[in-house]
Formats: structure tokens, sequence, C-alpha cells
């Protein structure tokens, strides 16, 4: 194979690559959170949710094993084949579709949320409408990637269209939730701290797949004949997963939190002095001593350790997301830099 093919393969398949192993490595913590889920919520949450994650966890392994098995068709099956590294197989076609249907029934999800949350009809409709086009346009880019050898100027705008949709309903879910759940302060510590951490969650899962998305806009435009937009787009059904199973498992805390700053008074002993003989005429006195504890909405034991156990795998997994992003990130940064010797 010569060096200028070799050139080909690190800014091609050689990115594919790179975002199949960062998606490997995002479905294991989504394997991870899916068992926490069931293990926790599973005798406790609807079975229509439960079925809903069932059907997220299932879509997201199917696309992992697509974009396992497109790489292997591409670089071992037809390995020293040149002429094959510019026709598109039918999984790398299927695996688009796959993912757009995750991202789009978890942003569905968080749509009702909105409408639960806030009351308001009019943010959800939007942001199932810009949900719809990028889902709808993923289909659309796949039909023509179809009929192109590969990744084509032509399909700029479509891609900018879909990702800038996706780009807008990841920001309304985010926005709006911030701002109903911030006109639904009352003051008290319980209920504010409880807000202050939905709102913390739902800033968080909306900046990750809004950069995301950003990310792989931007490298398709700049280079639309190179795969750069794969280092960025094979993870993003893994990033929606993650962040919707993330705010599930985490309501214990949530709760546990909110509880730890709730307190309560208690009666913890009352002694009545004696008077002398001389003092009958009057009342005895009557002594109380008050302690103020705090209280949480689980028994003392195995539970606290529960909660405190989740709210560490909580933090972890967060950090892991965290982490894949800039690695990410600085990959893609490389490979821009790097040229020839990219991977």
């Amino acid at each position: 194979m010569s060096g200028h093919a070799i050139a080909d393969i690190r800014n091609t398949y050689g990115c594919s690559f790179i975002g199949l192993i960062i998606g490997v490595m995002l479905f294991g913590i989504t394997a991870l959170q899916t068992w926490i889920y069931y293990w926790r919520y599973g005798n406790r949450d609807p079975k229509a949710l439960k079925l809903f994650i069932a059907i997220i966890f299932l879509l997201d392994a199917l696309h992992t094993s697509l974009c396992i098995y497109s790489i292997y068709w591409y670089l071992v099956l037809n390995f020293g084949n040149v002429e094959i590294l510019g026709h598109n197989v039918w999984s790398m076609k299927v695996q688009i579709n796959v993912n757009g249907l995750v991202d789009y029934m978890v942003q569905l999800y968080y749509a009702r949320r909105v409408h639960i949350v806030g009351g308001s009809i009019i943010i959800p409709i939007i942001i199932v409408i810009f949900g719809t086009t990028t889902f709808a346009l993923g289909f659309l880019f796949t039909t023509r990637a179809t009929a192109l050898r590969s990744h084509h100027i032509s399909l700029i705008p479509v891609t900018c269209i879909g990702m800038g949709s996706s780009v807008v309903a990841d920001i309304l879910i985010a926005g709006s939730m911030c701002w109903f759940l911030y006109h639904k302060r009352t003051g008290f510590a319980k209920t504010d701290s409880m807000i202050l951490t939905l709102m913390t969650y739902s800033i968080q899962s909306g900046l990750l797949t809004s950069v995301l998305a950003c990310a792989m806009l931007i490298s398709f435009s700049m280079a639309p004949s190179a795969k750069y937009s794969d280092i960025f787009f094979w993870p993003m059904s893994k990033v929606y997963a993650n962040s919707l199973l993330a705010m599930l498992n985490s309501r214990d805390y949530v709760r546990e939190r909110s509880s730890a700053a709730d307190n309560a008074f208690g009666l913890s002993s009352i002694r009545v002095e004696q008077r002398s003989e001389g003092d009958k005429s009057r009342r005895p006195a009557v002594s109380v001593t008050v302690h103020r504890s705090a209280t949480t909405d689980f028994p003392q034991g195995k539970r606290d350790h529960d909660v405190e156990s989740s709210t560490i795998e909580n933090r972890k997994l967060v950090w892991s997301l965290h982490f894949s992003v800039a690695t990410t990130a600085l990959t893609f940064i490389l490979s821009f830099e790097g040229g020839e010797y990219s991977l």
C-alpha cells in the first residue's frame, strides 16, 4: 500500500477508529449505568420507563456493533484494497440512523420533562420540531451519501442544518429546565437545594451534547471528504444515553442532599425542678432541653451507605464523561496538526 493511501486512511478511517474507541469506552459506562438503574429502580419505576431505558440500551448496543463491524469490514476484511475504501458499507449507513434515533428518543424524553416541570406546551413542541428536523435530515444524509463514493461538499448544508437543529434543541432543553426550576424556588433550604442540583444536571447534560454537536459540525464543514467528524459523531449517542441514565440514577442522591438541608427540632429531655416546703404556692419549674438534628428521608444504616455509594458512583461517571470529551477534543486537534502522521 502506497504512502498516499496510508495518509488517506489516517484522515478517514483512522478518525473513525478513534471515534470507535471512544464510543466503546462510553458504551461501557452506559452498560454500567443501565445495570445500576435496574438494580436501584427496577421495583420502583413504572414499566413504561423501564421499557424505554431497555430500548435505549439495546439501540446503543446495536450502534456500537455496527461501528465495530464497519471498521472490521474496511480495515480487516478489505485490508490492502484501496478501491473499496471509497464505498459505503451497509453498516456504515445504518449506524447513522441508529445514532440519530437514540438522540431523538432522549430529546423527546427531555421535552416531556420540560412540559411536566414547566406546564408549558409551546417550548416542548419547539424542542420536538428541532429534534425531528435533526432525525429526518439524518435519513436524508444517509440517502445522499449512498449515492456518493464518500462524504461530499454537497452534504454540508444537510449536516449544518441537522447538527444546528440538534444544538438548538439541547440548548432549549437545558435553558427551559433551568428557567422553570428557578421560578419554582420557595425560599426553603430543602426545596432550593434540590432545585439547584437539578439545574446543575440540566446544564451539564446540555453542555456536553451541544459541544459534541458543534465540534462535529465544524469538523465536517472544514473537511467534508475526510472523517474527522466521526470522532465526535460516533460517541454522540452514548453521551445522550449516559446523560439520561445519570439523571435517573441520581434521584436518590438529590433527595438525600435536599433532605440533609431540612432540620427538625426534637425534645430530648424534660426535667421538673422540685421546690422547697416554703415555696409550694408557686408552680414547679419545668426545664426543657431542645436538640436540633438533621433528618433524612431514609432510615439510618444500610440505606445511608447506599446513598453515599451512589453519590460516589455518579461523580465518577460524570468525570469519566468529561475525560472522554477532553480526550476527543485533544485527539481532534492532533489529527489536524499531525497531517500524515496523525494516527
